[in-house]
């Protein structure tokens, strides 16, 4: 393995998951909310960076999640994880239809943002989850 490669492996396990998949993604969503702020107006700057942020704490309560439980219970962790994300979509779906929009909200700001977190975040969590797996098979 090259100096490069051994620099980007993670030996924190998910709590490295959870830093490293945290820190380009809230990067990311202060940027695009920044971006619209300026390009459009204040209230799609915002947008963007609420959406954005949403999309942060659930995919890091989801890691959470998993770290916690994987020292005293690994055989449940998948299992637990994979509940916790239905549960997730299902209720952020209720929600959705439920709660009223804020007269606020910009919607293409907020669905930019929310786009923008995702992206970030899984590109993010997938790389470091590459390189936790190579030292195993090293």
């Amino acid at each position: 393995m090259n100096d490069m490669a051994k620099k980007m492996v993670n030996k924190k396990g998910w709590w490295g998951i959870l830093l490293h998949a945290s820190w380009p993604t809230v990067v990311a969503v202060v940027v695009t909310g920044g971006i619209f702020g300026v390009v459009a107006d204040e209230t799609a700057g915002l947008s963007a960076f609420v959406a954005g942020l949403i999309v942060w704490v659930l995919s890091a309560m989801s890691i959470l999640l998993i770290a916690l439980i994987w020292n005293k219970y690994r055989h449940l962790a998948i299992p637990i994880s994979m509940g916790a994300f239905v549960a997730k979509i299902v209720i952020l779906g209720l929600l959705l239809t439920v709660v009223a929009q804020p007269e606020w909200l910009d919607t293409t700001g907020a669905a930019i943002g929310a786009l923008v977190g995702i992206v970030v975040w899984q590109t993010a969590e997938v790389l470091v989850f590459i390189n936790t797996r190579r030292l195993i098979y090293e």
